[in-house]
């Protein structure tokens, strides 16, 4: 063997070495990355109840929300706004769901909030109607799917229900035409009024 050869053999293991390294630093750097954006910002600081109300345009339903059952209850089991209006789950279709409804709607908040589209709450009341229909029409279209991490027919006991509800129920049960969404709209927030201009032009 030349002395040349072994040279051209240290060079090779060389490059390997520095292949490797470079290859599981990125990788470790990429992982580390996506733990922190997954933990701390996606599942963390922006599902955050302080959050969410953070802005100025929630003060009215964040009232609403603390009279409601999901925020004081017997169980002492607070549901925050993130469970009901973000989509989660366990799959990777539920993750980029989430991605997509974070940059997508996320965005479309934070730029209303930005602009000035809402400046008092009396400006938000008068789109609190249409508003809703918009997260209402959301929800049916992913059949209530926040309502169902929690809430499953298959836990349901039916008989500890007041009779109607436990009937309501078991119709749906067997039928699946409704979704949790429409019986249960003013669960976390009052129903808001439609206008009367919307009400006269559907007659």
């Amino acid at each position: 063997m030349q002395p040349g050869q072994n040279v051209n053999l240290k060079d090779g293991r060389s490059s390997k070495f520095r292949f490797f390294m470079v290859f599981f630093g990125g990788l470790a750097v990429g992982v580390t990355g996506f733990v922190g954006f997954h933990f701390l910002l996606m599942d963390g600081y922006t599902n955050s109840l302080g959050f969410c109300v953070s802005c100025h345009e929630m003060e009215g339903v964040y009232k609403e929300y603390q009279k409601s059952i999901h925020y004081k209850n017997p169980s002492g089991v607070r549901v925050a706004c993130s469970g009901c209006h973000v989509p989660h789950g366990k799959g990777l279709p539920d993750y980029v769901d989430k991605v997509l409804d974070k940059v997508i709607v996320g965005g479309r908040h934070l730029y209303h909030h930005l602009v000035g589209t809402y400046p008092d709450e009396a400006t938000f009341e008068k789109s609190r109607y249409r508003l809703a229909q918009l997260v209402l029409e959301n929800m049916r279209q992913r059949d209530s799917k926040e309502c169902r991490q929690c809430h499953t027919y298959e836990a349901m006991q039916l008989a500890d229900q007041q009779r109607s509800a436990a009937n309501k129920h078991e119709r749906m049960m067997q039928s699946g035409t409704k979704t949790c969404i429409d019986c249960h709209m003013g669960i976390a927030h009052e129903e808001p009024v439609e206008p009367a201009s919307a009400t006269g032009a559907a007659q």
